[in-house]
């Protein structure tokens, strides 16, 4: 399991929801954008983090490869949000029966929002 640092955090963290009927570019401003360090490696990885929702009495965010321009065809990937042994909040990537379970739950979550929206 690899550990990662977020480097920078939107201060708004619902900013961006992927729910939004926008373009990818106009979904997301700078302030959701985190360089994530693999402390195995040492090597940066920068994400846009589109979304952050509790499980199971936990907490998640969901983040997008900046480089993947069509939102319909965007990779997620789920992370957890933990302290660490500096007191420092971390994001800890997520074993495949943790990911699986999370992802189904976002997606129910997602379907909620919609259903929420078309009744309106």
């Amino acid at each position: 399991m690899y550990d990662y640092q977020p480097m920078h955090m939107a201060e708004d963290e619902h900013d961006g929801c992927c729910c939004c009927e926008e373009g990818v570019d106009e979904l997301f401003d700078e302030d959701s954008y985190v360089v994530l360090t693999d402390t195995e490696t040492g090597e940066d990885y920068s994400f846009i983090m589109a979304d952050t929702f509790s499980y199971e009495d936990e907490e998640y965010c969901v983040l997008v490869d900046p480089q993947e321009g069509d939102e319909d065809e965007m990779s997620l990937f789920f992370m957890k949000f933990v302290v660490g042994d500096d007191g420092e909040e971390v994001l800890v990537g997520l074993e495949d029966d943790e990911d699986d379970r999370v992802y189904e739950a976002y997606q129910a979550l997602l379907e909620e929002v919609d259903d929420e929206e078309e009744s309106e």
